[in-house]
């Protein structure tokens, strides 16, 4: 009996292990699948990750030569106008000589015209005008007390025409005879363009004119007595810029 026992203890050992290494090896195998499983998603992932680069890259290759050749396109437009202006400018110059030799009344006539009409787009804002003049910075306090208000920016406009100057901006915005300086919550609305402090009132003309007569205005005291920031400036050379506007809607106003 005692024999038996030890044969049966011997072959469950043994059976024991068998079942452990059948358990390894299927463990083992199962390992290798999955490892196989996910090395198959992330090589799909990748193959169809750089499919789908290379078709963005192709279809933004397909926009660049669309928009390069509509960019040659109008660029070749845009030479053929040139010549077209250029040629009608020569024969315009032509026309002009031929007629100053034949008709000298009448060319004279034109030319005031042309020059008065030159003078009148300056006047309404409608060219880039160039020169010396002054540049007035104004600014909040800080305080709620100290604020940068429409009238103020509109004694100064009223100050610096009166002192003959040529041309003025607010922040680029250029003063034509009907645009408008209106209080717009925080900021201060010119020619429908919301503007924030600081200020910057460009004008061209005589700088010590229009020196004096700013810092002799009732409005520079006013500033001075608000404790607003202030500075003022003479420049040698100043550039403002054309009304950007619609001009038709700036003739609209007038009616």
């Amino acid at each position: 009996m005692a024999g038996e026992d030890e044969n049966t203890s011997r072959n469950s050992k043994q059976n024991s292990r068998q079942n452990s290494k059948l358990v390894r090896g299927l463990y083992m195998v199962l390992l290798m699948v999955l490892f196989v499983a996910i090395g198959t998603l992330i090589t799909g992932k990748i193959a169809a990750n750089s499919r789908e680069r290379k078709a963005k890259a192709q279809e933004e290759q397909k926009l660049i030569d669309q928009y390069t050749a509509e960019a040659e396109e109008l660029n070749a437009r845009i030479a053929e106008v040139k010549n077209e202006i250029s040629g009608i400018d020569t024969r315009y110059r032509q026309v002009l000589g031929r007629l100053k030799e034949t008709d000298r009344e009448f060319y004279n006539l034109y030319d005031m015209y042309s020059r008065s009409l030159e003078t009148d787009r300056v006047l309404a804002g409608l060219t880039t005008v160039s020169g010396s003049g002054i540049v007035i910075r104004l600014d909040d306090s800080g305080l709620v007390q100290s604020l940068v208000h429409d009238s103020y920016l509109t004694e100064i406009l009223n100050v610096l025409k009166t002192a003959g100057a040529q041309a003025i901006s607010i922040n680029g915005e250029r003063i034509v005879p009907t645009s408008e300086v209106l209080c717009l919550g925080p900021s201060i609305r010119v020619n429908g363009v919301r503007l924030f402090a600081p200020y910057r009132i460009a004008a061209v003309g005589e700088p010590d004119t229009l020196l004096k007569a700013y810092q002799e205005s009732r409005i520079y005291s006013t500033i001075v007595a608000q404790n607003l920031l202030y500075d003022v400036q003479k420049y040698d050379s100043l550039t403002i810029g054309a009304y950007t506007g619609d001009p038709g809607k700036m003739i609209t106003k007038l009616f």
